[in-house]
């Protein structure tokens, strides 16, 4: 009958254990099959970007309005400033994530008008680099406005020319500088990353001038994007595989209570045992024969302590010997067949407790 018990018991842990493990598997499986990892995503993004532009104008006799507007012809000295405005649009039809940064400059370039070969060049930064991140986004805008007082590089190309007497095409070219980098692995043949220049070419050394615009405008583009994103394609798969998990925990937590409850739980004795054997480790010799009391004389002490100071006094070692396993040991000195014993009970610590 104890045998037939015993065998259940076996059986019924190795069902636990099994089950278990199945639970765990079935959770891993459903977790799969609930989330999905894009690792190829092909994004379509376009982009759209153009300046706009108003001349401001000095007092004059003729003109009642403060500024003129874009595509006019306008007269270089009655120029006081240019009022540029950038406006940029990035879209795909996929989240993204990244960053993008840009800045304005300006670049002043003075060309021989013959062969149009450089005679000299300033590049000008006229905003600091703005950053900003692109946190599962599908587009993001850019509008900024900045002030161009002509005539402060209308006076340098006007006195490189006079200064050396040649013939020259000089032109400011206003930019909004455009950086991106989207994360993922990219396609090689991939431009999504590539920098990008609204421009606003404005001449200089010239009576009359008129502006050009080069827009940016970049549609229907695609690229193949590697992403590690985790996505849920199945919400029936995810509830189970976290119902899974919990039969899974809680057959876990069953099967460790269940051992704690089964390891043996130290008595009075043995706390009180381990306890000596452990501070006194130094003091004491383990033996395996069991001494012979009733030849000899005997003085039985109430304590290890008072052995303790019976050894004090003779200086003799303290010998250990175990009668019963958990129940019951002598701790004595040998002084010529003359025995100190001290003994431990289990019984006796019970009737005591």
């Amino acid at each position: 009958m104890k045998k037939a018990k015993v065998k259940n018991n076996y059986l019924k842990e190795i069902i636990l254990i099994l089950s278990f493990i199945l639970f765990l598997i079935l959770s891993f499986l459903c977790f799969g099959k609930s989330i999905i990892i894009q690792r190829e995503q092909n994004v379509f993004y376009e982009e759209i970007g153009s300046p706009n532009y108003k001349i401001y104008l000095k007092d004059n006799n003729y003109y009642k309005q403060d500024y003129l507007d874009k595509d006019m012809s306008y007269i270089a000295n009655l120029i006081d400033y240019i009022s540029i405005n950038y406006n940029y649009k990035f879209i795909s039809d996929t989240e993204l994530n990244g960053e993008y940064y840009y800045k304005i400059v300006a670049n002043l370039e003075i060309r021989n008008p013959k062969n149009n070969s450089l005679f000299y060049q300033e590049k000008y930064e006229l905003s600091e680099e703005k950053k900003f991140p692109i946190k599962n986004e599908k587009e993001y805008v850019i509008n900024e406005t900045i002030d161009i007082k002509y005539d402060n590089y209308n006076a340098i190309a006007n006195n490189f020319e006079a200064s050396y007497g040649v013939d020259t095409e000089s032109n400011l070219t206003v930019s909004l500088e455009l950086h991106r980098k989207i994360d993922g692995t990219l396609a090689s043949n991939s431009d999504i990353n590539s920098d990008n220049k609204i421009n606003l070419i404005i001449p200089l050394s010239e009576k009359t001038i008129n502006l050009k615009t080069e827009p940016l405008a970049m549609k229907n583009k695609n690229v193949v994007i590697s992403l590690n994103q985790y996505k849920i394609d199945d919400i029936k798969y995810l509830i189970g595989a976290l119902l899974f998990l919990g039969f899974a925990v809680t057959i876990f937590i069953y099967i460790t209570k269940k051992a704690i409850s089964l390891r043996p739980k130290l008595n009075s004795y043995d706390k009180i045992l381990r306890k000596i054997l452990r501070q006194y480790d130094r003091l004491i010799v383990n033996v395996n024969t069991k001494p012979n009391f009733k030849s000899s004389n005997t003085i039985e002490v109430n304590s290890f302590y008072e052995l303790l100071d019976a050894k004090d006094s003779i200086h003799n070692a303290i010998f250990y010997y175990e009668v019963t396993p958990h129940q019951k040991c002598y701790f004595y000195i040998n002084n010529d067949n003359n025995f100190i014993v001290y003994t431990l009970k289990n019984s006796y610590l019970k009737k005591t407790e």
